[in-house]
């Protein structure tokens, strides 16, 4: 074990097999055929839309590449899969592979189930974790489309009573397990996520590891050709489904308005999403109530729900990064160009796209009715003189020092003995 929980050999052999994968004439074609069926969609005679369809659609497919590579329910493994962010590590370039507004903030990890087998998931948290959660969920058909939750732990549940460092079995199974049970349901296949949210990107993820308690006898593992031809079988179904989220996610709320927040299935944590559509001099303000959670996330993606490179660009503010007004409320001013205001959200040039706002580890008094104060369009040119002068301003210079800071903090998350624990 390196000193980065996300650095190991499974994760190596999964991210080869799949960058493999997705290079194959088969699995190309497969591709190919899904681009095609995705030109049709209006989004695509867009300026960002087609901009934007041909990394949405390697981020779809490299993610389903991920997710059948580590598919083996007999011999599962823990991956790291849903995050766009290109890293260059294990001596490979990985491109990124991302759904449904994919936040920098998370590392979403998976672990394939099979609902007739029996499982422990060992998990041990550094002293100042990141907030976490572990979902038990039904996975659909081709994996195309969200699962249906069967249960759920998190951060606050799982520590209760350990010690940092001390581990936490979570038993996975059809039947009765330890303290913390996840429960299936046989002959269902089962996806588990484990799902660290940083409110400080120098935050240590979990150490997460799985075993199966009742191996089938006589299992072989799937060849390399079986694994592509899963692919591309699940291809057409995942791409459509991933294309066509963006059509009623949250039931298509107008543009520069809000949906939520709703609550999460499993209980935990809240969403608010939006769309946005802003002229180039002008900028949304948002203004929320973190409300005492534990981890809040503010951040965009392209019109196809896949995030802009978070690395280097203000496409994003959690916890850590945020400037708070006096009161304890965030205000936040989503432009095309840096408006001067602390909590600048950078549309990188985007006309239009989606706005995601999450609170997790949320305080059981916390009433979520209260956690979006305000969202209005203000000119830049009217900035001063329409934002209360209580909301904090940035200069060029202390600008700087937040974008350099934002690229060393994210760089560390790939590497592999940057983390102290």
């Amino acid at each position: 074990m390196t000193g980065n929980p996300l650095w190991t050999d499974d994760q190596a052999a999964a991210e080869k097999l799949a960058l493999r994968l997705i290079e194959r004439e088969d699995v190309r074609a497969a591709r190919e055929a899904a681009r095609r069926a995705i030109l049709d969609d209006p989004l695509a005679a867009t300026l960002d839309g087609i901009v934007g369809l041909d990394r949405a659609l390697d981020q779809w497919v490299l993610g389903l590449a991920m997710r059948e590579a580590n598919g083996d329910t007999a011999d599962p493994k823990v991956v790291w899969n849903i995050s766009n962010a290109p890293r260059d590590w294990y001596g490979h370039v990985y491109r990124g592979a991302a759904v449904a507004i994919d936040n920098p903030d998370n590392f979403n990890r998976e672990i394939p189930i099979d609902g007739d087998g029996t499982y422990e998931i060992t998990i041990r948290f550094a002293a100042n974790p990141p907030m976490f959660s572990i979902v038990c969920e039904v996975e659909p058909e081709h994996h195309a489309g969200l699962g249906r939750n069967l249960g759920a732990y998190t951060l606050q549940q799982l520590s209760e009573g350990s010690a940092p460092g001390e581990p936490v079995i979570v038993t996975v199974g059809p039947g009765e397990g330890g303290r913390f049970h996840l429960k299936t349901e046989p002959g269902a296949r089962i996806q588990v996520y484990t799902r660290d949210s940083q409110r400080d990107w120098d935050q240590v993820p979990a150490e997460v590891s799985v075993r199966r308690l009742n191996p089938p006898a006589g299992h072989v593992a799937r060849t390399e050709d079986e694994i592509a031809a899963a692919v591309i079988a699940d291809m057409p179904a995942w791409v459509h489904f991933w294309s066509h989220f963006k059509d009623d996610f949250l039931g298509l709320p107008p543009f520069n308005s809000f949906s939520g927040p709703h609550g999460r299935e499993g209980g935990w944590g809240y969403l608010a999403g939006g769309r946005f559509r802003l002229a180039s001099d002008a900028a949304l303000i948002v203004t929320t109530d973190p409300a005492g959670s534990y981890y809040t996330g503010f951040q965009i993606s392209d019109p196809w729900t896949i995030s802009p490179d978070p690395m280097v660009r203000l496409v994003s503010l959690n916890t850590s990064q945020v400037a708070p007004n006096p009161d304890g409320t965030l205000t936040f001013a989503l432009a095309a160009v840096d408006p001067g205001l602390a909590n600048w959200i950078d549309t990188t040039n985007l006309a239009e796209g989606w706005i995601m706002i999450r609170w997790q580890g949320v305080p059981a008094a916390a009433d979520p009715a209260t956690f979006l104060r305000e969202t209005r369009v203000v000119p830049l040119e009217r900035i001063e003189a329409e934002v209360p002068a209580t909301v904090p301003r940035i200069e060029i210079a202390g600008r700087r020092r937040q974008l350099a800071e934002r690229a060393r903090s994210h760089g560390t998350r790939t590497r592999a003995a940057e983390w102290t624990r």
